[in-house]
């Protein structure tokens, strides 16, 4: 009895002693020699609507044949990965590096389109909150759409102190379904619950515009009914004239 508990004893630091040592080769294992097993998509800002998701991200990366799950860590070229991603039009910064786990991380700052334009010429467009246009398409996301005879160029400038403004105030951005740009440049907006348009005139004051509005809005509508206007006009400064 004595010999069989040596025994098994003996067996069981032998067992012991093995598995100390595979586990200080699996850990000891340069980075270089893992497999990567997928790819840990991060984003900043999540919050905010982007354009971007880890289906495209994918996709792109095999159709540039760089995409690193089943590579060997060391034949990954990160910096390329992250040059070419960042050159994506719906991304602003990547982050590219590997963790521990054997996979792939991706931080990704993304751009966040304030404004999605269809127009007159059938041009169709996003325009984010630095004034950069990116292609239209992409992901369903709930954006105020600009219609009309708008360019790129007066859709990245003029109309970016608009699309500002209903992105932080939070009434407004509620409130504001489709703005309109007419030949001359003129802006009307077109709410989201009322038969109405809300004549802005050029691109400037937004502020002082919008806010004569709303006090119209929550002072007057309420006893006159809300579609009893078909105009609400805010183009002159200190007035609203409204006609049916």
């Amino acid at each position: 009895m004595k010999i069989l508990k040596t025994a098994f004893k003996t067996l069981l630091l032998i067992a012991s002693l093995a598995y100390l040592i595979f586990a200080l080769i699996k850990v000891s294992r340069p980075a270089g020699e893992m497999v990567c097993t997928g790819v840990d998509f991060q984003y900043t800002d999540s919050s905010q609507a982007c354009l971007i998701n880890d289906s495209i991200i994918n996709n792109y990366l095999g159709r540039l044949k760089i995409s690193p799950k089943g590579k060997m860590m060391g034949d990954i070229d990160a910096p390329d990965i992250s040059k070419r991603l960042s050159a994506m039009p719906f991304i602003d910064t990547v982050a590219v590096y590997h963790t521990a786990s054997g996979k792939l991380c991706m931080r990704i700052t993304p751009y966040h389109p304030l404004l999605h334009v269809y127009a007159q010429d059938g041009d169709e467009f996003y325009v984010d909150d630095k004034g950069v246009i990116a292609p239209g398409g992409g992901l369903s996301i709930d954006l105020p759409i600009v219609t009309g005879h708008v360019t790129r160029k007066f859709a990245s400038t003029r109309l970016l102190v608009l699309g500002q403004y209903l992105r932080e105030d939070e009434y407004w951005n509620h409130m504001v379904e489709q703005i309109n740009i007419d030949p001359k440049g003129q802006v009307e907006i077109i709410p989201r619950y009322a038969e109405q348009r809300i004549l802005l005139g050029e691109p400037k004051d937004i502020a002082d515009k919008l806010q004569r509005v709303r006090l119209f809005y929550e002072k007057a509508m309420p006893k006159t009914g809300w579609n009893k206007y078909h105009t609400i006009n805010a183009i002159y400064k200190g007035q609203i004239i409204c006609t049916k």
